[in-house]
Order: structure tokens, then C-alpha cells, then sequence
């Protein structure tokens, strides 16, 4: 469970904050705060995971709040100011969600959190699965019941053993996000889970039946890995 708190001083980005991690069920907001010198005191006295941030508030900017925190807790900004975006940064935050942010955009910023998160976690279990949206739902994806991953355009369709989810996303914003020693990369439009693949015929992979081409942009990086297995 990743514990976080909101602080931002309109109600209003509150409430959609709140609504957002409702819908995710590894997060749990342990608060929300309207400025930033109230908050300090609760981060004095509690550990808090994962702070939502907003950067111009009365008394105590977001900025200014960073640096006190000194990394004892990641950040994601949230802000209807894009002139902050370099200073936050090289604050060293997760991510920078410009106002009026949607869910997807909010649940990408969510994910590379919680990546960051489990990756500088001992507790290795946590990390093997990831959250996509699914129409108006939030679906768990655990890594080792992903087949391979197929790009259409800004869509995406994690391909499992019996359905298929196609979500907004990118290959490139999938590819970070992905255990790196799990899945490997095999074409442009293509991702696949090391541990399905069946059989490596020239230039095509089998996992479940299906053969996925490796293009020649791929087929080195695939070829070394297969050398090391």
C-alpha cells in the first residue's frame, strides 16, 4: 500500500485528486491540506509515501515545501502553471501534472510513482504488477500473465492468456514502466514477456500460438539476450 497526502488550496483539485486515488486501490491518502505550513507539521509526524503537491499557495509555496521535505518523500506536482515545470525538475519530483489534468494523465504520473517506489522497496513482491484503465475501470495487470504488448497508434493492447485490454498509451510511455528483465522489445509495435515465448523461428517469435515479427531495429538486442539465456 502506498500512503499519500494532497495539499493544494482549492477545494476544488482536492476533490478531483481524492476521486482519482479513490479508483486505485494500492494508494491510500492518509490526508489533504490547504496550505503547506499545515501540512508540514502532519509530514513532521507522519511517513508518507507520496505527496500531490500544488506549487502556488499562501505562506508556504510547493517549492519551498520540496526542499524542507528533503526527499523523504516523493513528489508529484500539480499546477495550473507551466513555468514551474523546469524548477520542479530539478527538484528531482516524479512528475509535473499540468491543470486540468484527466485520470489517464494522472494515472501515468501514478505509475511511475509507484514503479519508483517498489524498485527502492526490500519488499520485492509489491512489484509485479501494473494499473491500467480499461473504459471507466481500473484493471490489474500482473506482469507474469502478460503475454506481449501490441502498439496501435496512441492505443495499446496487453495481450494475456485469455482476453485482451487495450488502453490510451503509448509504447514509450509503456516501455520505462516495464521490468526490464521481463519484457524485451522485439519490433515497434511489439513488447514481449521473456518467460511466453515458446520458440524463436528466424525472424519471428511464437508465444501462445502467435508469431511476432523481430524487426531489424530489434533483432540485435533480442539476439544478446537470447545469447545470455
Amino acid at each position: 500500500m502506498i500512503s499519500g497526502v494532497i495539499i493544494d488550496d482549492e477545494p476544488m483539485a482536492r476533490n478531483l485528486l481524492q476521486d482519482y486515488c479513490k479508483r486505485i486501490p494500492e494508494v491510500k491518502i492518509l490526508a489533504e491540506f490547504s496550505n503547506g505550513v499545515t501540512a508540514l507539521d502532519f509530514l513532521k509526524r507522519e511517513k508518507v509515501d507520496l505527496i500531490f503537491l500544488d506549487i502556488q499557495m499562501p505562506d508556504l509555496t510547493g517549492l519551498d515545501l520540496i526542499k524542507i521535505v528533503d526527499g523523504r518523500s516523493r513528489i508529484i506536482l500539480t499546477t495550473a502553471f507551466p513555468d514551474y515545470a523546469l524548477d520542479g525538475f530539478e527538484l528531482d519530483v516524479i512528475d509535473y501534472l499540468l491543470k486540468p489534468f484527466d485520470f489517464t494523465r494522472f494515472l501515468k504520473a501514478f505509475n511511475k510513482a509507484s514503479n519508483l517506489l517498489k524498485s527502492n522497496s526490500k519488499d520485492d513482491t509489491t512489484s509485479d504488477y501494473l494499473f491500467i484503465k480499461d473504459g471507466r475501470d481500473l484493471m490489474k495487470i500482473t506482469y507474469k500473465d502478460l503475454l506481449y504488448i501490441k502498439g496501435a497508434g496512441d492505443y495499446v493492447n496487453f495481450c494475456l492468456e485469455h482476453k485482451n485490454i487495450m488502453t490510451l498509451m503509448t509504447m514509450k510511455e509503456l516501455e520505462s514502466e516495464l521490468p526490464q528483465n521481463m519484457f524485451v522489445r522485439i519490433h515497434q509495435s511489439f513488447i514481449v514477456n521473456k518467460d511466453w515465448i515458446q520458440r524463436v523461428s528466424g525472424d519471428k517469435v511464437e508465444i501462445a500460438g502467435q508469431f511476432i515479427p523481430i524487426s531489424r531495429t530489434y533483432k540485435k538486442s533480442f539476439s544478446e539476450f537470447i545469447g545470455r539465456k
